[in-house]
């Protein structure tokens, strides 16, 4: 039977001895070697008995298996999980000090610790950083076994160390590879998509210095993906030839991912850009009707698509409107598209109208769509949100659209307000000043 009891207390090891497990653990790159090695220090010198040792899975923090033991039967196969909380475990892997369980408390599933276990926290964790592992002993007593803890908090740290070495590694892997990709693509595609790459490269350079990891990726994505539809679009125009039925609508569905796909990575790299302050303000004249107008043309297909009623009601007194045009657009777009995809039948309706008093102009996109509850409106203005976040969803998008068109009115001094019900449609308005300030 296998011995579970602590012999008596030992002689503190030689300063010796910990230096040279201290040399050890630094010298090897593999944590069961380290594992190994430290739980046989403690054999030969804490004269302990049984004693496993334990790691989160790579995959699952909460899922560990054995890298060493000593005296436990079958522990090469040994797996324990610590999802439940109320495990006793659990509680170890937050706490700098170890927890001593009695016979009657150690979890039947372990494999030691009949009369007693002490557990102990690999590194030194608190409430935000669990512990590496776990170091187990079997212990009929609380009192403590000396060098266990000093043990336990040198192999934590190497095999914290080891772990965030593998993930270095894979994120580095991930990243050559991705890059090569991108990279062969790029090439391939670079004489006939010089425009789009210029236009990818001012947009990299504009972005902000926080948000630079974020914002290369995007441009990096953006350029094999332009490339990609302008080819397709080309392929649709019969540049190439004749199409088939199952050819066209292939090639309509690829069309159609890919422009969605190209409205997130633009929805990203906008947010990006704001948040750096590096989104420029041209500001300059223009017309509020035929602003209009032209947001009405670009989303012609939608609206066709949606059958939808969509009107226009401007007042006859707008005036000349001194302001960053495009912004302005793209925040109409933006509302536009949303009551067209949030609308299943009715009408929508886009009204402007202008405010002599404090001298301002509102734009109203007013839907029959299903609505927005109370507890929700303030909600989807925020970064990456959305009334339904579920992966069920039936409605697609990042969540950054109206994000964005509060950020982009702030911008030109105007605002974006909500007025909606649950099931009674919405109204979203741009409040515009005449006059822009300049920055």
């Amino acid at each position: 039977m296998p011995s579970t009891a602590v012999l008596s207390s030992p002689a503190t090891p030689a300063p010796e001895a910990r230096l040279a497990l201290a040399e050890l653990l630094l010298g090897s790159d593999e944590a069961r070697v380290c594992a190994r090695a430290t739980v046989d220090w403690l054999v030969r010198n804490a004269r302990v008995g049984q004693t496993l040792c334990l790691a989160p899975d790579d995959t699952d923090a909460n899922h560990f298996s054995a890298l060493a033991s000593h005296d436990v039967q079958g522990a090469e196969r040994y797996t324990l999980s610590l999802h439940d909380a109320a495990h006793p475990l659990a509680a170890v892997l937050h706490q700098p000090e170890p927890r001593w369980l009695p016979a009657g408390q150690v979890p039947p599933e372990l494999p030691l610790g009949r009369t007693g276990l002490l557990a102990v926290p690999l590194g030194q964790p608190d409430p935000e950083t669990p512990a590496a592992g776990l170091l187990l002993v079997a212990a009929p007593t609380p009192e403590p076994i000396p060098d266990v803890r000093w043990v336990a908090r040198h192999l934590g740290t190497h095999l914290a160390r080891l772990h965030k070495g593998r993930q270095l590694k894979r994120l580095e892997a991930a990243s050559t590879e991705l890059a090569a990709r991108v990279n062969a693509a790029t090439e391939e595609l670079a004489t006939q998509n010089e425009l789009l790459r210029r236009q990818a490269f001012q947009l990299e350079q504009a972005c902000a210095a926080k948000s630079q990891f974020l914002a290369n990726m995007s441009h990096e994505l953006r350029t094999p993906l332009n490339a990609m539809l302008g080819y397709t679009n080309m392929l649709l125009q019969g540049v190439s030839g004749e199409l088939s039925a199952p050819q066209r609508r292939s090639l309509v569905r690829i069309d159609s991912n890919g422009h969605h796909l190209l409205q997130i990575i633009n929805e990203i790299l906008d947010i990006t850009r704001i948040e750096a302050g590096r989104m420029p303000l041209h500001l300059s004249d223009f017309r509020i009707p035929e602003l209009i107008q032209e947001v009405l043309s670009e989303l012609d297909p939608i609206i066709v698509r949606s059958k939808l009623a969509v009107s226009t009601a401007l007042a006859a007194e707008l005036p000349v409107i001194h302001g960053d045009r495009q912004k302005v657009k793209q925040i109409v777009v933006n509302l536009l598209a949303n009551a067209l995809k949030f609308t299943h039948e009715g009408s929508i309706q886009v009204l402007a109208r202008y405010d002599a008093a404090d001298e301002s102009v509102d734009i109203s996109v007013e839907d029959t769509g299903i609505g927005i509850a109370p507890r929700h409106q303030e909600m989807i203005f925020e970064d990456f949100q959305q009334v339904d976040s579920s992966p069920t969803r039936p409605y697609g998008g990042t969540g950054l659209g109206l994000s964005i068109c509060r950020r982009l009115a702030t911008m030109i001094d105007g605002q974006v307000t909500l007025k909606s019900a649950l099931g009674q449609g919405s109204t979203f308005t741009l409040h515009l000043p005449r006059r822009a300030r300049p920055t």
